[in-house]
């Protein structure tokens, strides 16, 4: 099962086109300034499967994509969410995913990580990072 805080059907400002995206819950990074920091906990939200994520966004006929947020969805990487993953490339989405891990924390991540990191990049948009009061400081890279 993946934790998930909320979900937004019919985005436009989680990446490109039409998406649907997922607050997935939990978050380590507890940035500054964070726009959800109601996600931070990892025992809050509700637990979903992979296939009723897809479902609900399958009610879209014009959503183009998935995008991962948070909270941090590499901190629920594992089997469930390369499920996810495998699932909406399958139903013909595209897949995005913003975290605050950078992308050299990612490769030095556990396997998992790796794992998902290679499933949404580079094919798709992944954006790495904190927020801009720690630009500067640590190193914010935009794959497109």
């Amino acid at each position: 099962m993946l934790r998930v805080a909320g979900c937004v059907a019919d985005s436009i400002v989680d990446g490109p086109g039409l998406r649907f995206t997922v607050f997935f819950q939990g978050c380590p990074h507890h940035c500054p300034g964070c726009h959800n920091p109601e996600t931070w906990a990892f025992e809050g939200g509700q637990e979903c499967t992979p296939e009723e994520l897809v479902a609900l966004a399958k009610r879209s006929p014009l959503c183009k994509g998935i995008t991962l947020s948070g909270g941090e969805p590499f901190a629920q990487a594992g089997d469930e969410m390369l499920e996810f993953v495998r699932l909406c490339r399958a139903a013909g989405f595209e897949v995005a995913a913003y975290t605050g891990y950078t992308f050299e924390q990612l490769l030095a991540g556990t396997e998992a990580q790796k794992a998902l990191l290679q499933k949404v990049e580079p094919h798709d948009l992944v954006k790495f990072g904190l927020i801009p009061e720690l630009i500067g400081r640590l190193p914010v890279i935009t794959v497109l």
